[in-house]
């Protein structure tokens, strides 16, 4: 797992997962704290990501809080972004494919920022079918990507089933209510996705930012999937004692969350190796929850799915991984088709228009 350190407010809000791409956009771009919404369009190599880029740091330059949300198959981009400036609200967000986004109050709410305006239709017209056989190799590997996933998704629900018998269900219940009456009560409950992995074209890739912005890190070192009833355990509580909450999602079994954030009181709570955690943190492992003595009789069986899994999961990276270099050849495509100059103009005019002169 690579491990960013970015010093933003930078986390996901999309994932590859064994049930194919996982948008969570929805619960991201239309929050009530967002006023207004850019959809930006455009190909492949069109300077999405630099333009949400530039936006930021014109936010930035006049005051606003910026959340940077990158993209699931390659970190090294933006998806989008949501700007914060006492109760205005601002979010743009890249919502070409695979994005589903779907605007509530088009032309009032919503607007759309075309970038294709900047390319030379004649000139990628010429290669229309160097386009269309890349985009067909693309699908393909996604496609063998979200079989492996699959196959990652069939073998823990194979490990939880065996194991389940073994956890001692009541001991985590108990123990998570103690952990939450440690933390104070919060103003009123609410809940927004971020994510802190993903899965992509340059493998497993997580942000560090629960971790970074915690004042209180509550590290679960699992043993057999355990960790996992405690974080639900913990999630549960949160409505009862009002927390205002942020929550990952494991991006390969998107049901389940793995870690949590309570921006209140500073604790963020996940599911992570000590080798993830550079920060100081209370340990909290899970294999005293399990039952390890009496699992004789199905060790072999547990073994033979973590295998599995695992073969599974580097089936997946490899196939997310070939996606890599024929994404860069669509973007070298559509990059020399544009006129970055006039997109660099746009670019200023519309951060101008927003925020004002520098």
């Amino acid at each position: 797992m690579d491990i960013r350190s970015t010093g933003e407010d930078a986390y996901f809000a999309a994932s590859n997962s064994a049930g194919g791409f996982c948008s969570y956009y929805g619960e991201c771009f239309d929050a009530p704290s967002i006023n207004r919404v850019y959809a930006v369009k455009g190909g492949p190599g069109t300077g999405k990501s630099y333009f949400l880029r530039a936006v930021a740091e014109a936010a930035r330059k006049k005051g606003w809080r910026a959340e940077y949300i990158y993209c699931s198959s390659d970190p090294d981009s933006l998806d989008g972004l949501r700007l914060f400036s006492g109760k205005e609200g601002i979010a743009l967000l890249d919502a070409t494919a695979p994005h589903v986004y779907e605007p509530m109050h088009p032309g009032v709410r919503e607007e759309l920022v075309d970038l294709g305006a900047f390319w030379n239709p004649v000139r990628l017209a010429e290669s229309r079918e160097r386009i269309a056989a890349l985009h067909r190799q693309k699908k393909e590997a996604y496609g063998r990507a979200y079989r492996y996933l699959s196959g990652v998704e069939s073998m823990t629900h194979l490990r939880d089933e065996l194991v389940a018998p073994f956890i001692k269900r009541e001991r985590i219940l108990s123990f998570a209510a103690r952990l939450a009456a440690e933390i104070p009560r919060g103003r009123g409950f609410s809940c927004e996705i971020a994510l802190m992995h993903s899965i992509g074209m340059q493998g497993r890739v997580g942000f560090d930012t629960y971790l970074a912005k915690a004042s209180r890190i509550l590290r679960i070192e699992d043993c057999r999937g355990a960790g996992q009833y405690l974080l639900d355990a913990f999630g549960n509580l949160a409505p009862t004692r009002g927390w205002r909450m942020r929550v990952s999602h494991d991006p390969i079994l998107a049901d389940r969350p793995d870690g949590f954030f309570l921006p209140e009181s500073g604790v963020a709570m996940v599911i992570c190796p000590e080798e993830e955690c550079a920060y100081p943190h209370r340990r909290i492992s899970m294999r005293r929850f399990v039952e390890t003595a009496r699992m004789h009789g199905v060790r072999e069986e547990l073994n033979r799915a973590e295998r599995t899994r695992r073969a599974m999961l580097a089936g997946a990276e490899s196939a997310l991984r070939e996606v890599r270099p024929i994404h860069g050849e669509l973007e070298r495509i559509y990059g020399q088709a544009m006129d970055f100059g006039a997109k660099e103009e746009f670019t200023k005019s519309f951060c101008e228009c927003i925020f004002g002169r520098a």
